[in-house]
């Protein structure tokens, strides 16, 4: 699995979770009082080992975010390159700023858990059911885009599923107890009573009645390599579009682009996956920056050519501002995607090596399309502070 930001992952190292409490208290009407109950009802249900248990089953999965013992040198230097918020992370710190550190806690121990993602990763609805946007409102979007991919890259793509991610399910108590019991192994009555406290928590207006963008502001490919999981199968390959990260390029005019951007992106990473694209011999976050960089070129070579998207220049330049907007300036992290400058210029050369092939209707190979893409990369992150 391929994350598609780390911002969530910051926000959880930068704040404290009191997860070592646990005193259980009967619930009661008030709140935060209640929700520090609910808490405290929940870090009592846990297994001691519940994280080491989730890190194993990432691992399992390939859903590490990356360890920074892994880091053998930070070989970037982030005073050679320009980086700062973006209009999309600064929409979501707004969509926040007036929580209380209590607020936090309860949005913390439901992001650590990562239910949603489980759920639609290990028990995805059946496709006839399924719909993109809390309101259904990008279904015909990506399934007509979706289908556009499978024909246009010379993968074989017919096993790869496109699965929604929907915060709304954090409510869905026998789901959310059905991760549970995967996930930590845990007793059905027990895994009940903590899906339970976690529907209660986050069924609040504040919360959007789980529908708030940070429980799902992600998007990720994710490949199966045919292993079996007791209690789930094989899983499929999978792009999982989160509700959250569509609602947050929505709230910064984008959405008329975004949402097709980002699923060409996970779908390069499938290339990247059915190619053998991911060994590199550059560290860490260079590694990382490198891919992710590729999947943004495949995206935007697709969506200009005339046998893709086909976009116009308009709808091209909002398709640059989306991979402008993803940028991150966590250069010393192993899950470093690459600076909003960088992803705009990985992004703006794939359009451009498809508005200048000829003739315009043939589709370069992936891995001619790769190599090229591996000769221009040392001038896509070259410095450039100043």
């Amino acid at each position: 699995m391929r994350r598609y930001l780390s911002w969530l992952m910051a926000l959880s190292a930068a704040l404290t979770i009191g997860m070592s409490v646990l005193v259980v208290a009967p619930v009661s009407a008030g709140a935060p009082e209640r929700d520090r109950q609910l808490r405290a009802r929940i870090t009592a249900l846990l297994p001691d080992d519940y994280r080491a248990r989730l890190a194993a089953l990432d691992a399992r999965l390939d859903v590490s975010e990356g360890d920074p013992r892994d880091i053998a040198e930070a070989v970037i230097d982030p005073d050679d390159y320009e980086c700062g918020t973006t209009e999309l992370t600064t929409w979501l710190e707004a969509s926040v700023a007036d929580w209380t550190p209590e607020d936090f806690e309860n949005v913390l121990v439901v992001i650590l858990l990562n239910l949603v993602f489980y759920d639609a990763l290990l028990f995805p609805e059946p496709a006839a059911g399924r719909y993109f946007g809390a309101d259904g409102e990008y279904t015909g979007k990506l399934q007509r885009s979706f289908g556009n991919l499978q024909r246009f890259w010379d993968i074989d793509g017919r096993d790869i599923e496109m699965v929604p991610a929907h915060g709304g399910t954090l409510r869905d108590v026998p789901r959310m107890t059905r991760v549970l019991q995967f996930v930590l192994e845990l007793p059905e009555a027990e895994a009940a009573e903590a899906a339970a406290a976690l529907a209660a928590i986050v069924d609040q207006p504040k919360y959007d009645y789980g529908n708030h963008p940070i429980f799902t502001f992600n998007a990720f490919a994710f490949t199966a390599d045919g292993q079996e999981f007791p209690g789930a199968g094989i899983p499929t390959d999978k792009i999982i579009m989160g509700d959250g990260m569509l609602d947050g390029f929505r709230a910064i005019g984008l959405s008329d682009v975004a949402p097709n951007a980002i699923l060409g992106h996970e779908y390069g990473h499938h290339i990247q996956f059915e190619r053998d694209l991911f060994a590199s011999p550059l560290p860490g976050p260079e590694a990382t920056r490198r891919t992710e960089l590729m999947a943004d070129a495949f995206s935007t070579y697709w969506a200009s050519h005339k046998r893709g998207e086909n976009l116009r220049w308009n709808r091209v330049r909002k398709t640059l501002q989306t991979f402008y907007n993803i940028g991150d300036c966590a250069f010393d992290d192993v899950g470093h995607h690459g600076t909003p400058n960088q992803r705009l210029r990985a992004a703006d050369w794939g359009h451009d090596i498809a508005v200048r092939s000829w003739p315009p209707t043939r589709v370069l190979p992936s891995l001619t399309f790769a190599r090229l893409f591996e000769r221009k990369l040392p001038a896509l992150v070259a410095p450039d502070a100043g």
